[in-house]
């Protein structure tokens, strides 16, 4: 028996609950914030649906009052379309995931399987976001000190996290962290370049193909299988097509797929995280991103800056990368510092990473000059 907590003042919404959910979930009810947070207290939930918008009280306080309880269920919010910021507050405040309204039953269940399966491990891993872990996120400027903060409290939820920023600024890097301090660190972490796949093959590589699907086509699961378990990061997801866009909207909505010319629905536990350095919120303006897909990806979204946003980083960058090269004992002259930070730095880290390569190999002693440094 599966425990489900249905916090909302509708009673028709009870009621069509009730008839939707399968065994072996059972409905408990409550049509307000007080009586939730005491069904809660009392009954000890596997899992909670709250709505937003209650008679007494703000959801969000309903929420607070359940998550700070001891061995708290996973809360998985109900909320409007038009509610994106809403959406980022509870998860910062403790929900799990969440759903729009109104919903299908399919994205329901899937839900509900994924938090009921994860609540455990979630709990045993929040708090887990070691100072070890952030070694690799290299600067003390307050971008990369907001960075680190928002990657700390993001790590312990299933939500899908959006990573924004330039290319070459780190946004895998940024990814993989959120996975290696998340309860699924054991699990896969699979990257798919959305941007490197042609769009005829894109749906193939992740969702999988029958043998016969398409010519040459085998039988092999796609990248949301591999990474069953564990995390999917969609690099320059922006680049997808439309047509991939709705089938990635859909299967992340219901947690399961069907591979490309198959019949047989497979279910998923997967967390998405996926990378743009496009500005998504002009394309979907302009029609060329989803509006539905974007608000789903971006539930905790994540800027990681430019270096020209945080000059003081470059210098503690230059000298790791020194370091990482076998060459610990060189240090940085006053003129190669100087130039350093005098530069725009267009490909960012990946930029300045080469460009500290091709100096160490340029250097005939323990000091970077200024024409050791060749930009491109």
């Amino acid at each position: 028996m599966v425990k489900v907590l249905f916090i909302d003042d509708d009673p028709q919404a009870h009621a069509t609950l009730r008839v939707v959910l399968p065994e072996p979930y059972v409905l408990l009810s409550a049509y307000t914030g007080r009586q939730g947070v005491e069904t809660a207290a009392r009954e000890g939930p596997d899992v909670v649906l709250l709505d937003i918008n209650l008679p007494d009280m703000d959801g969000l306080r309903a929420l607070r009052l359940i998550a700070s309880r001891p061995l708290a269920p996973p809360v998985i919010m109900l909320t409007a379309f038009s509610q994106p910021r809403v959406v980022k507050e509870s998860i910062l405040a403790g929900a799990c995931d969440y759903i729009v309204k109104p919903f299908e039953a399919a994205e329901l269940l899937g839900t509900l399987r994924t938090a009921v399966a994860g609540a455990d491990a979630r709990r045993a891993a929040a708090g887990e976001v070691t100072d070890a872990l952030m070694q690799g996120m290299i600067g003390e400027s307050a971008g990369m000190r907001e960075l680190k903060e928002l990657i700390r409290r993001y790590a312990p939820s299933d939500s899908p996290v959006l990573v924004l920023g330039e290319s070459g600024t780190g946004k895998e890097r940024a990814a993989r962290l959120i996975h290696d301090a998340s309860r699924r660190r054991d699990g896969p972490c699979v990257a798919v370049n959305c941007g490197a796949l042609p769009a005829t093959l894109l749906e193939s590589e992740l969702f999988g193909a029958e043998k016969g699907a398409f010519t040459d086509a085998v039988s092999r699961p796609g990248s949301f299988e591999r990474a069953d378990g564990g995390t999917l990061f969609l690099d320059e997801v922006g680049e997808m097509s439309p047509a991939a866009q709705a089938s990635l909207l859909r299967v992340i909505e219901q947690k399961e797929l069907t591979r490309v010319g198959g019949t047989r629905t497979i279910p998923l536990d997967v967390r998405v995280v996926s990378a743009s350095n496009r500005d998504l919120k002009t394309d979907v303006s302009a029609g060329r991103f989803r509006a539905d897909l974007f608000y789903r990806l971006g539930v905790l979204p994540i800027r990681v800056p430019s270096l020209r946003e945080r000059p003081g980083d470059i210098p503690l960058l230059a000298v790791h990368f020194l370091c990482q090269m076998g060459s610990k004992s060189r240090t940085l002259s006053d003129g190669a510092r100087e130039r350093l930070l005098g530069y725009s730095w267009p490909g960012n880290i990946r930029e300045l990473r080469s460009v500290m390569e091709r100096a160490a190999l340029a250097a005939d002693g323990d000091e970077i000059r200024p024409c050791h440094l060749i930009f491109d």
